[in-house]
């Protein structure tokens, strides 16, 4: 028996040297300016290996960081021969959205526990990469390039959700440019149901130079800044506004979009209902909620004349003439609200007029369609 618990801990013990070791490689590779073949080699041997030593919290957290910075070690041996094509291979959604994940976690591990081995450099590296990506931004968008300006800010958005908000609300704006209104209404609804909309805040002050009011933008950093900048006298009437300001601009948007699409109904009805609560006389949405309610209705007696033309063939068999009538008044019952709705809505379209009195006189219902004018 002791034989057996030695032999375990000695396993234990050299496990826990590998570890360190790999840990060791891992560092030391990370941290050299060229990088070999060889040092890939080892490095993505050394990060899969310590997938599964890794066992204590700070081991967990460096092999994740490690595994998740392998791309961009593979892109640092390229060196001078990397292009830019090599670039944006790296810098797709997905690895941005883990690569600021891993860098935050890192930073909250380290500062918890006191060790700064990477704080300082992630820190620099976190801030030069949001620099970049929102250059890249706004030089794709300057180039007319909607829609990768438009990916561009979103992936700036992913890196740092908790302080590039904006970033979404530009990847949505930009997407509506580019026509690509499926990527519109995604996006846009991202933007609606974010924390940046519903909780975010936009520090604003005035220029006293040219005495123009200029957004700071809504991170701490932007405040900090504001009131920097405030102490020194550079600016002036400082202001606070709701990012949900604009609640009614954005669903108004995003109500459009969805019709356009031909998206969810529901939650058209939905978002149309609110935008006209905040918006009541605004044109394009009095119309997107006329031809939502219009739409729908049409849709279920489109073919109705097929059925009228049914019936009457049928009319000398009484019993299957009762069935159709059923059947027509059925789906009249049916589109009944919708026609009554987009009445509300535009009660001057002379078409709504006449197909809710059809509706009405279809349902026995002959006193409701004459009071139609």
């Amino acid at each position: 028996m002791k034989k057996l618990v030695l032999s375990a801990t000695l396993l234990l013990s050299v496990a826990t040297f590998a570890q360190k070791d790999e840990l060791k490689v891992l560092k030391k590779i990370y941290a050299k300016e060229s990088i070999s073949d060889k040092d890939l080699q080892e490095y993505k041997t050394a990060s899969d290996a310590l997938q599964t030593l890794a066992t204590e919290e700070s081991d967990k957290v460096y092999a994740k960081f490690y595994k998740t910075m392998y791309p961009t070690v593979v892109l640092a041996s390229k060196g001078a021969k990397a292009t830019m094509q090599d670039q944006m291979n790296l810098y797709k959604p997905d690895f941005i959205k883990e690569y600021g994940i891993v860098i935050n976690e890192t930073l909250e591990f380290e500062k918890k526990s006191g060790k700064k081995i990477y704080t300082d450099e992630l820190i620099q590296e976190k801030d030069e990469f949001k620099k970049t990506l929102n250059s890249l931004a706004m030089s794709l968008n300057g180039a007319s390039k909607f829609k990768e300006a438009s990916e561009a800010f979103y992936s700036l958005y992913t890196f740092d959700p908790k302080n590039e908000g904006s970033s979404l609300q530009n990847a949505a704006q930009l997407a509506v440019n580019a026509q690509d209104y499926k990527l519109a209404e995604n996006l846009y609804e991202q933007f609606y149901n974010s924390d940046y909309f519903n909780n975010g805040i936009q520090y604003f002050a005035v220029n006293k130079a040219n005495g123009i009011e200029q957004n700071f933008g809504s991170s701490k950093e932007a405040k900090d800044l504001r009131t920097n900048y405030i102490s020194k006298g550079i600016f002036e009437k400082p202001r606070d506004e709701k990012v949900n300001k604009s609640k009614g601009d954005v669903l108004r948007t995003l109500s459009i979009l969805i019709a356009q699409n031909e998206g969810d109904k529901k939650k058209l009805e939905l978002y149309v209902s609110e935008a006209r609560k905040l918006l009541p006389n605004d044109q394009d949405l009095l119309l997107t909620e006329f031809n939502l309610y219009f739409n729908q209705g049409y849709e279920l007696i489109k073919d109705d004349m097929k059925m009228v033309e049914e019936i009457n063939k049928v009319i000398d068999n009484k019993k299957k003439y009762d069935e159709l009538v059923a059947k027509r008044k059925e789906i009249f019952t049916k589109a009944l609200p919708f026609f009554e709705k987009a009445y509300q809505v535009k009660p001057s379209d002379e078409n709504t007029k006449n197909v809710l009195k059809i509706t009405y006189e279809t349902l026995g219902q002959p006193e409701k369609a004459k009071a139609i004018n």
